[in-house]
């Protein structure tokens, strides 16, 4: 009898851990999706800031730039493009691959181009890598057509019910425009976009600019955008502006020789959703496999 008993509470104690770390991992999943944070790949938690000096060895290091989209939102491995093709670089070059990551939800061009001060800490990161690879624009374009930026707007997001912590995270996810309502084509502004693409593309080629003067060396790769709402636009109205988008990023790039544009568009334009997320927006993992493969392709000679 006392062994009996002796089981069942050790089986009840089990099952109870069990629960708690199950929840634990919930919790902490779900707080992620909602408040995301700068993710680093490949670089151990607690490392001290790196000294200012220029790339050099046998390794390779890259530092990541820019919005959701090198971030990774919406792998559900958390890898996102970077991690992919971190993985590629190690298989192809059989060399160690560092990782920096420092990509933001909702990230937008006005924010990023006076972070890239040539005095500022940011910038003795980026004079050590060998690649850098960043995303940038597609928050300024979407609030403008839209208005809302993706992922940016979600973190910050509230319900007006009370749904668990999976449906709140769901929500947050969807393409809402500025009222919180889900995006259709009506909400679609093209003649705002069409307005403000100049002043966003002066401001990119500010930031490759920056990037080009703090390391003329690396190899600087910019992920072209893709159209998100093709299924939305039947006439193909955003797809001109992202092609005049797309064309002065390419432009931009032409005035360095270490700068690259991976184009991303045609990864997007057939299959329908099949590789975008569920918030209608960012790619899935298969999106993020897609992209890292064009990238890879790129920096393997």
């Amino acid at each position: 009898m006392r062994g009996t008993r002796w089981l069942w509470r050790t089986t009840g104690l089990i099952g109870l851990l069990a629960l708690l770390l199950f929840a634990g991992g919930f919790v902490y999943a779900i707080h992620d999706i909602l408040y995301p944070q700068p993710s680093s790949f490949g670089v151990p938690a607690g490392t001290p800031p790196p000294k200012e000096e220029t790339a050099a060895g046998d390794d390779i290091r890259i530092v990541a730039l820019g919005d959701s989209l090198t971030k990774g939102f919406g792998d559900t491995t958390g890898e996102g493009y970077v991690g992919k093709v971190k993985k590629k670089l190690e298989a192809a070059q059989d060399k160690p691959v560092y990782v920096q990551n420092y990509a933001e939800n909702g990230l937008r061009a006005s924010q990023l181009d006076p972070r890239l001060d040539p005095s500022g800490p940011l910038a003795a990161l980026i004079k050590q890598a060998n690649v850098i690879v960043f995303t940038i624009g597609g928050n300024d374009l979407n609030e403008l057509l839209t208005g809302s930026a993706q992922a940016g707007a979600a973190a910050g997001s509230t319900a007006s019910a009370s749904p668990s912590p999976a449906a709140a995270a769901a929500d947050a996810a969807k393409p809402n425009n500025a009222s919180g309502e889900q995006v259709m084509a009506a909400d679609f502004d093209f003649a705002r976009v069409a307005g403000k693409l100049p002043d966003i593309a002066k401001r990119f080629d500010s930031i490759v600019a920056k990037l080009a003067a703090i390391n003329p060396t690396a190899r600087i790769v910019y992920v072209g955008l893709y159209h998100p709402y093709l299924d939305l636009d039947p006439q193909r109205q955003g797809s001109l502006l992202l092609q005049q988008w797309n064309d002065a990023t390419i432009r931009t790039a032409n005035k360095y020789p270490n700068v690259t544009v991976v184009p991303t568009y045609d990864l997007f334009q057939f299959g329908g959703t099949k590789f975008l997320y569920d918030d209608h927006f960012h790619p899935n993992q298969s999106g993020y496999e897609r992209i890292a493969e064009r990238v890879a392709q790129v920096l393997v000679p």
